[in-house]
């Protein structure tokens, strides 16, 4: 193997490994966001109640658009 074939295993590994975490990343980004809306729903008063409604429809979306039957073109087109 050569010095250049050892260069490209290492970036491709490199990259490998950057697209794992980018993945990782976006399913705590996710929870977050969900705990976040969680939060706002649970925590609610009259006067808040159209920030808790709104972010129970966001929340609803969300977990619709993470449904293994949703396609990417139905979370694209808002069509689920």
């Amino acid at each position: 193997m050569t010095q250049r074939d050892e260069g490209h295993d290492y970036r491709d590994s490199k990259n490998k490994a950057r697209e794992y975490e980018r993945k990782q990343k976006y399913g705590a980004i996710i929870n977050m966001v969900i705990r976040w809306l969680d939060s706002n729903i649970d925590d609610t008063d009259d006067k808040f109640y159209l920030v808790a409604q709104d972010s129970a429809d966001l929340k609803e979306k969300i977990e619709l658009a993470l449904d293994s039957s949703t396609t990417k073109r139905q979370i694209e087109d808002g069509d689920f």
